[in-house]
């Protein structure tokens, strides 16, 4: 049973039974209606569940998935995570685009459409499933990508962490938004790219491999960001490699960050 039906139940179970005692004349102390004392118990109950989720993690089951090329020459995948660890490298074999295992659960989407393999993956977790409530489960994924078939990707994450490591992978296109996380990039040694990254109250770590250009535009509030001006000299507000324009392996990036820590490198 899933926590949010636990939880949902006892409060139907609840009131139900204080709607049947109202009906039925019962007065409590203080000459108090069963119904008067609805509210203050359901706020009892969500403290308590709060409270086990500080300190009891739920348990939770890690599921083995892959999708299939189905004979694609492009895909594009989108990942959508919560909170927990989150990995992504290269790995998968030669007739997959991505296999991995996945805490808590997996809801993909595949469609393919012309040559593009088009994949959505997200937790398997339904609308009521609040994180706050009851114990706590890490959403740890560990995601395998092709590395001959060039993707665009998507990552659009939570309260996690995340370590991707794109250096020997065939990507076309990247885009990470992140809230309050703690992420770490290593973008492709080969190939040029366009990557846009959007953050809330985060850390960010970018490793430009050796050998790879660059142009970074950043757009930042109250943000700690240090760029390697060694390798990208700044003139206004665009760092950028002095051969960015020829060279054959590079990434076009643009940083909009509030509260964020920042580091290229």
């Amino acid at each position: 049973m899933r926590r949010n039906q636990l939880f949902w139940g006892v409060v139907l179970l609840l009131l139900g039974g204080l709607l049947l005692l109202d009906q039925m004349g019962v007065r409590f102390p203080g000459n108090l209606g069963p119904l008067e004392i609805f509210w203050p118990t359901i706020l009892i109950l969500l403290g308590v569940w709060i409270l086990l989720g500080s300190f009891l993690r739920g348990n939770v089951e890690t599921e083995q998935a892959s999708v299939d090329l189905q004979g694609a020459r492009e895909a594009r995948l989108r990942i959508n995570h919560g909170a927990g660890e989150l990995k992504v490298h290269s790995g998968a074999g030669g007739g997959e685009l991505v296999r991995g295992s996945f805490a808590g659960g997996l809801d993909q989407r595949v469609n393919k459409n012309g040559d593009r393999l088009e994949v959505r993956m997200k937790p398997a977790r339904d609308f009521l499933d609040f994180p706050f409530f009851g114990p706590r489960v890490r959403l740890d994924w560990d995601i395998a990508l092709n590395p001959n078939i060039p993707l665009a990707l998507s990552i659009e994450a939570g309260a996690n962490k995340s370590d991707v490591d794109l250096h020997d992978l065939n990507i076309t296109d990247l885009k990470v938004e992140t809230g309050a996380s703690e992420t770490k990039v290593t973008l492709p040694s080969q190939g040029r790219l366009r990557a846009d990254f959007d953050l809330g109250a985060a850390s960010l770590e970018i490793a430009v491999p050796e050998g790879v250009s660059a142009r970074i535009r950043a757009s930042v509030g109250a943000a700690d960001l240090k760029i390697a001006e060694s390798r990208f000299p700044r003139t206004g507000n665009i760092y950028q490699s002095p051969d960015f324009d020829s060279a054959t392996n590079a990434v076009d990036m643009t940083i909009d960050a509030g509260a964020a820590q920042i580091r290229v490198r």
